[in-house]
């Protein structure tokens, strides 16, 4: 995975914070797929937040090394991980 790439959200996503966990929810026809919901845990949601069309994967890396006080192989770690899991998950639409 390119450092420098640039992730967007899809529009058919939205997410909810909901009993302080932040759930993706996909929507198909106006209608929410609940069988498909996706949990995020605390490092998880902050990347999902940070996914914007302006921060590369370099960024939002570098931000979680901040945020979460970790070094720099464990933040690239957890956010490709992060990253491909959620690119999974979109793609079995």
């Amino acid at each position: 995975m390119d450092l420098q790439n640039l992730y967007s959200k899809k529009t058919n996503y939205t997410s909810r914070n909901i009993g302080g966990e932040l759930v993706l929810v996909p929507i198909k026809n106006n209608i929410a797929e609940m069988k498909k919901l996706f949990v995020l845990n605390e490092v998880g949601a902050y990347i999902w937040d940070n996914i914007d069309d302006k921060n590369t994967i370099e960024n939002i890396v570098e931000l979680v090394m901040k945020e979460f006080d970790t070094n720099l192989e464990t933040a690239q770690k957890d956010t490709l991980s992060f990253l491909e899991q959620l690119t999974k998950l979109m793609s079995e639409e």
